[in-house]
């Protein structure tokens, strides 16, 4: 069997999705909204197809974006419909098109690449790292009382999909600033949410856009539907605690609701500690965005770190060989700078490890406590913990 790996034109749309498609067991057909949200951002030059003579039998696809991380922002590949044909699988092949992308992310110099993996198995194994998680809540609107009366200063406001397309992305772009694994939407990703909001094409209840406003300032927005008593929340974005609070309170109280479910939330939700019986707020976690530092120099050399100091880190990388080197991370007075150096290292971890690190949600701690990680100077894990730390969770609510 000899495999030809290729990347795509916009003719090929079809019977990539019809592979992907297949990779995880679902039928979709040109009619369904999820074919047509994603032909919509369709990057042709970006999806790799595995050939077996004129039949497509795998796909790897990435999406250029600009991520949040700490301190500032980077270029990153989102990878998405990872599949490979069940008649082909254990062959190989998935291993052979990761390396391919991955490579191709080099050149394109986008120093991160992101998942969201299927299946936690796979992708350790390609230097991915689990960075960042996210919660669905559940709670019953019978034990969703405020600890402290509230009453909101401002106005909510039902608007209409066209209104909504055009505020939301402005109040979005605020409410994602200094948090962590937040993407940049640009107006077709905008666009795509909108089509499928939930990336479910079995939804079927319509659903609704409420604006939060004060003085005419734009502060806030919620997007749920209602289905069989239970209000799902599909996105809720505010600027400030007071927007917050007020759609928050808004879903907690609606009348003809028996349960809130909520949906891609941060792991530090500050609703468990506004809420008088946060016991009562069932949080399911789970992980979310996987991190690959394609060029750990540049990943490195990017963001910023939470205090002053050097540490030098031993980078082991089994997948792209160009990252297996000792690097000297310094910080000082908000800048950084990372360079490769022959000096001993301070700890030793693999870059899959360090992916997982890179937001701030996974401390080094907890990755030496679990045998991930070599301390090789004394104090060096609690030096590490210090520099990569960031004050909130990281978050990412975009599926890809």
């Amino acid at each position: 069997m000899t495999i030809e790996l290729k990347y795509s034109t916009w003719d090929d749309f079809p019977y990539v999705k019809t592979i992907s498609s297949r990779g995880l067991n679902n039928f979709v057909t040109v009619d369904d909204p999820i074919y047509i949200a994603h032909k919509n951002i369709f990057p042709p030059d970006r999806n790799i197809m595995a050939m077996d003579g004129d039949q497509i039998v795998g796909n790897a696809l990435s999406y250029p974006m600009v991520m949040n991380i700490p301190g500032a922002t980077s270029k990153i590949a989102a990878v998405a419909s990872v599949s490979v044909q069940a008649t082909h699988r254990r062959k190989g092949l998935n291993r052979k098109m990761m390396k391919f992308q991955l490579e191709n992310i080099h050149e394109r110099e986008e120093p991160l690449a992101v998942l969201q993996a299927t299946e936690s198995i796979i992708y350790g194994r390609y230097g991915y790292g689990m960075a960042s998680f996210n919660d669905t809540l559940e709670i019953e609107r019978s034990h969703s009382k405020f600890a402290e009366p509230f009453e909101p200063s401002g106005q909510l406001s039902f608007i209409e999909r066209d209104e909504a397309k055009n505020i939301f992305p402005k109040i979005y772009s605020r409410a994602i600033l200094g948090r962590n694994g937040m993407i940049e939407r640009t107006p077709e990703w905008w666009e795509a949410r909108f089509d499928l909001p939930s990336w479910d094409n079995r939804i079927e209840t319509g659903i609704w856009n409420v604006k939060y406003t004060k003085d005419t300032e734009l502060l806030g927005y919620v997007r749920f539907r209602i289905d069989d008593s239970t209000l799902h929340v599909i996105e809720l974005m505010s600027t400030n605690l007071e927007s917050y609070k007020s759609l928050w309170q808004f879903c907690l109280q609606m009348d003809l609701t028996k349960n809130i479910k909520a949906y891609q939330r941060p792991t530090d939700e500050d609703l468990k500690w506004i809420l008088a019986d946060p016991r009562r707020l069932h949080a399911k976690s789970k992980d979310q965005n996987w991190i690959r530092l394609v060029n750990v120099q540049e990943a490195l050399t990017n963001r910023k770190y939470g205090i002053d100091g050097s540490i030098n880190i031993k980078v082991v990388d089994d997948f792209l060989d160009w990252n297996n080197n000792t690097y000297s991370i310094s910080s000082e007075n908000g800048e950084s700078e990372c360079i490769k150096t022959t000096e001993d290292p301070d700890i030793i971890l693999n870059v899959r490890d360090l992916g997982a690190t890179y937001l701030g949600g996974i401390n080094f701690s907890v990755l030496q406590k679990a045998g991930r990680v070599e301390e090789i100077s004394h104090n060096a894990i609690s030096q590490a913990n210090l520099m990569f730390s960031t004050d909130r969770a990281p978050w990412g609510n975009d599926l890809w």
